[in-house]
């Protein structure tokens, strides 16, 4: 079972609001952060001063389990299943557990 589209704009609506609380006013010309794979962007410290993206979490919807999964990014560049709160059966559910990343994976 494929997400509708009501489910599409929810799960838009609620990332955006994440991102957008989540960078600062006073520093979004200098980071960035985006979703269903949640990432972060900086400037670069070296020139050509380019944005650099660095991930932060994946978001991927079961449609068969009706569950929303939550993946992070270990050193090896590969996504492994978040052990801590693997599913839920909301987005906002997994965000909020990003959002408070007692693990310290997702932003560290």
């Amino acid at each position: 079972m494929a997400l509708t589209e009501v489910q599409k704009a929810q799960v838009d609506k609620l990332l955006t609001a994440y991102c957008a609380k989540r960078v600062p006013p006073a520093v979004q010309s200098k980071a960035r952060v985006g979703s269903v794979i949640l990432y972060e962007e900086r400037h670069a410290f070296r020139p050509p001063h380019d944005w650099q993206e660095m991930v932060v979490a994946k978001f991927t919807y079961v449609g068969t389990q009706r569950e929303w999964r939550l993946y992070c990014q270990h050193r090896d560049l590969r996504w492994h299943t978040y052990q801590a709160l693997p599913a839920a059966s909301s987005c906002a559910k997994l965000l909020e557990e990003v959002d408070a990343d007692p693990t310290g994976i997702f932003w560290g």
